[in-house]
C-alpha cells in the first residue's frame, strides 16, 4: 500500500493515465463477453440439438462481465483512496469469480461436451430438425471454448518460457560474478577492485 500511495505522490499524472487505461482497456475487453450474452440470449430457442448452448453462453458472458465490474471498481477504489482491507475484498471476490470462471468453463457443464460432442451432427439449413443449431450461435460458441484454449496453452508456453529465460539469466550472472571473483583472486586483485567488478555487473 505504501509503495502506491508514494506512486500516486510522486507521479500523480502517470497514475492517473495508468488507471485510465485500465478501466479503458477493461471496456474495450468486456465486449467479447457482451457479444456472448448477446448472441446466446438471442438464440435460447435456435438449438434444439443441444439447449444448453445458448445457456452457455449467456452465462460465461455474464460471469466475465460480472468480473470486469469487479476489477474496474477495484481499480477505482484503489485510485481514491488505497485501502488494504478494501483492496485485499476485492481481489478475494476477483479470486473467488475467476476459479468460478475456470471451473465453468472445464467442467463438462462449460459447454465442452455440449458444444464439441455435436460437431458434425449438426443440421444448420432445417429448422424444424432436432438436430438444427443455428450456425451462428454454434459456431460463435465453437471458436470461443476452441480460442479459449488456444490462449490458455500459448499463456502457458509463454509463462514456462518466461521461467527458464528468468533460471537461465540468473544463473548466468552468478557464473559471471564466479568467474570475474576468480579472476581476481587469480590475479592477486585487491578486495577494492573485486567489489568493483562484481557490484557493477
Amino acid at each position: 500500500m505504501d509503495k502506491i500511495r508514494d506512486f500516486k505522490d510522486n507521479n500523480p499524472i502517470l497514475y492517473l493515465v495508468s488507471g485510465v487505461l485500465i478501466i479503458f482497456f477493461s471496456v474495450i475487453f468486456s465486449a467479447y463477453p457482451i457479444a456472448m450474452i448477446v448472441v446466446g440470449a438471442t438464440s435460447l430457442d435456435k438449438c434444439p440439438i443441444e439447449p444448453y448452448i445458448p445457456v452457455w453462453l449467456v452465462v460465461s458472458g455474464s460471469i466475465a462481465i460480472f468480473l470486469l465490474i469487479v476489477i474496474i471498481m477495484s481499480i477505482i477504489f484503489q485510485f481514491i483512496k488505497p485501502n488494504a482491507v478494501v483492496i485485499g475484498l476485492f481481489s478475494l471476490i476477483i479470486g473467488i469469480i475467476g476459479l468460478f470462471q475456470f471451473a465453468w468453463f472445464i467442467t463438462g457443464r462449460a459447454g465442452n461436451v455440449w458444444v464439441y460432442s455435436k460437431n458434425g451432427k449438426i443440421d444448420y439449413i432445417d429448422p424444424t430438425s432436432v438436430f438444427y443449431c443455428d450456425q451462428t450461435l454454434y459456431l460463435f460458441a465453437f471458436w470461443s471454448i476452441t480460442v479459449s484454449y488456444i490462449l490458455f496453452a500459448v499463456s502457458i508456453i509463454a509463462s514456462t518460457l518466461i521461467i527458464i529465460y528468468c533460471f537461465i539469466q540468473n544463473n548466468l550472472i552468478k557464473t559471471f560474478k564466479k568467474v570475474m571473483k576468480h579472476v581476481c583472486e587469480v590475479h592477486k586483485k585487491n578486495e577494492f577492485c573485486e567489489c568493483n567488478i562484481v557490484q557493477h555487473v
